[in-house]
């Protein structure tokens, strides 16, 4: 009884062998030949075949996001076979203050400044990331008609590294370095004015229009990814005073 029990065992453990062998010789012969894979709407009651198997899935934005400078959108997920989705939220925001009070501050954000008097800002950048992204440097350009303090007013982290040139009204370009795995808050705050010509007269020497700043710009990856950032533009109004007087 013993021995046809074991040998009954023996026979079933064959037999499944072999049909799993058999089972996985035709799963991949119809693999190879073309096999569809479907599947079920409940709202429609019909099988959808499937086009392909995306390991990944497929992500695309189909909403705008809070402002230009952060990725708090609607996203849509398609998934066919097995999806790996990391959308960090982050903000990256840019601020000037007036500091003199020489300085005038349209509805439309635009400063208006009198010609050749010394005028003073605060700026004022910050990201933030609920998740980690790497190679995170940040970097902002200044007219030659502006001098940065150097170094800044405040840096919660990183480093921050100054550029002149070229020629005697050079351009300032700071470069703010924060590196890899990244997430949370930073904040740098820099002290921007109007500095001296070679001639010794305090800009703005003409009137005009002229960019405090033409935009700060974040460079960053996500996964080996890069990614690029870059904040509005900020104008001055430089005006004759005393013109504008005579004229009222």
């Amino acid at each position: 009884m013993v021995v046809a029990v074991t040998l009954k065992k023996k026979l079933a453990g064959r037999w499944a062998m072999r049909f799993n062998v058999k089972f996985i010789l035709i799963f991949f012969i119809f693999l190879t030949l073309g096999m569809s894979f479907y599947r079920y709407d409940p709202k429609t009651g019909q099988w959808i075949k499937l086009e392909g198997l995306n390991e990944y899935g497929e992500v695309s934005p189909i909403g705008n996001g809070d402002s230009g400078y952060c990725n708090k959108a609607a996203w849509e997920i398609r998934v066919s076979s097995r999806a790996k989705v990391e959308i960090p939220e982050f903000s990256f925001t840019k601020i000037a203050i007036p500091i003199t009070s020489n300085i005038e501050t349209l509805p439309d954000g635009t400063f208006r400044v009198p010609l050749k008097e010394y005028a003073e800002w605060k700026i004022i950048i910050k990201i933030s990331s609920t998740s980690p992204i790497d190679d995170v440097v940040i970097v902002d350009i200044f007219q030659p008609q502006l001098g940065v303090q150097n170094p800044p007013l405040y840096v919660s982290q990183g480093t921050v590294g100054y550029e002149y040139g070229p020629g005697q009204m050079y351009h300032t370009k700071v470069t703010w370095t924060i590196g890899d795995n990244f997430s949370g808050n930073a904040e740098l705050q820099l002290k921007v004015y109007t500095k001296l010509n070679p001639g010794g007269q305090q800009e703005y020497t003409s009137k005009g229009t002229y960019y405090l700043n033409k935009g700060a710009t974040l460079n960053y990856t996500i996964g080996g990814t890069g990614y690029s950032v870059t904040t509005g533009e900020i104008l001055v109004i430089a005006y004759e005073k005393n013109g504008d007087k005579k004229k009222k």
